[in-house]
């Protein structure tokens, strides 16, 4: 009996275990690398202000979210409900946002893949346009996302340890090299950049449901997974950041590694460079996928019309010029994520009485956040879009 409890405590902690490094694993990716950027242009005080506020927020939303799921019965994803308690017109404004936000991010990653080619393939004495590296990557990957390569959910998981590791790597050694002369705390004319780079690197709502299966039967302790999960990479962002701006200062690129050269060395570069590259790359496939799904289980489409609409618009987008990776990421964080936050608030109202079942646990904030949020959110976007 004794033996039975204790097997059944360390199956307790492994899924609980399981579940944070899920969340985790989601939240982490492509934005890290935005971070430190957003943090030195608008000032590194700016960057840990937005950087507080909205992880506030995003615990705020996934909580709300797990809240969502926990009275539902059945697994959905954040379609899935806007339908069922709010109709078919917010679906498809979720659907919107949807599209917008992978559109943006496979742009996103095809704008990066080249920096980190270049940086990987410097150990060769051929010299390569960013461009053209670029187009390869996107060349390569939309064929294998044809071919249908999509198992890569483990791999990618395993790209975001890996780069949590490489992150503590270059804490080890910028530590001793952080010049605190070189760092700007406040930059008024850049003051609501991080914004949307930091809305869309905290996002990690898609994993969420993924999180009750793995809990299920103990879901009591989704509401702490869920905690842990956002607040962890909240705390890796910041220290990330004060490292390679502490020793990039105004020489920190926008992907983060390139201004680390000179000052950490070609092999934590390029470690850091591998590892984004892959990690860039299972998340081109997985989010590739997604897409063409969803065009082919929604809209009806034959598999190789969905996969054109899913990789000619990204790359159209970077044919014709849109190359900045800190203007991608933020639009995707500010209008694409800020329109399904919103979305998110008015499902959270409606699921207060319509859901299925009692949840393990449930917010109770005051009315003003939640319009507060509303109106950051309609703020955010229509900034975004002006300026």
């Amino acid at each position: 009996m004794v033996m039975k409890i204790m097997k059944m405590g360390h199956l307790n902690n492994r899924q609980f275990f399981l579940s944070v490094s899920t969340l985790i694993g989601t939240v982490i990716g492509i934005g890290i690398f935005g971070v430190p950027f957003v943090f030195a242009k608008s000032g590194f005080l700016t960057g840990v202000l937005f950087l507080i506020l909205l992880t506030a927020i995003t615990l705020i939303i996934h909580l709300a979210f797990g809240e969502i799921i926990l009275r539902t019965n059945g697994n959905h994803q954040i379609t899935g409900y806007a339908e069922a308690y709010l109709g078919s017109k917010w679906k498809k404004i979720v659907l919107f946002s949807f599209v917008m936000g992978i559109y943006s991010a496979l742009l996103a990653y095809i704008i990066i893949s080249g920096d980190f080619l270049t940086n990987i393939l410097s150990v060769t004495s051929t010299s390569f346009q960013s461009a053209t590296l670029s187009t390869v990557f996107f060349l390569i990957l939309s064929v294998l996302l044809l071919a249908g390569l999509k198992n890569i959910s483990w791999i990618e998981f395993f790209m975001s340890l890996g780069l949590i590791g490489l992150t503590f790597l270059v804490l080890g050694f910028g530590l001793p090299k952080i010049n605190f002369g070189g760092i700007t705390f406040f930059r008024k004319e850049f003051f609501f950049l991080p914004y949307g780079v930091l809305f869309f690197a905290l996002r990690g709502s898609p994993a969420i449901p993924l999180q009750r299966e793995i809990l299920e039967g103990k879901e009591e302790y989704l509401k702490k997974s869920i905690l842990l999960g956002t607040l962890i990479p909240a705390v890796i962002y910041l220290l990330f950041a004060f490292v390679v701006v502490g020793v990039s200062g105004e020489n920190t690129s926008p992907e983060a590694v390139s201004g680390l050269l000179n000052i950490l060395g070609f092999p934590v570069v390029f470690l850091l460079s591998i590892f984004g590259f892959l990690s860039i790359s299972t998340s081109f496939l997985g989010l590739g996928t997604a897409l063409t799904e969803m065009f082919q289980h929604d809209f009806h489409l034959s598999k190789p019309i969905a996969w054109l609409l899913t990789i000619i618009p990204p790359y159209f987008l970077f044919f014709s010029g849109t190359r900045n990776f800190i203007d991608v990421i933020n639009l995707s964080g500010a209008v694409a994520i800020g329109v399904e936050s919103i979305v998110f608030v008015f499902l959270y109202q409606k699921i207060k009485d319509k859901g299925h079942r009692i949840p393990e646990y449930s917010l109770h904030l005051p009315t003003w956040i939640w319009y507060a949020m509303i109106g950051l959110f309609s703020f955010g976007i229509v900034y975004t879009l002006m300026f």
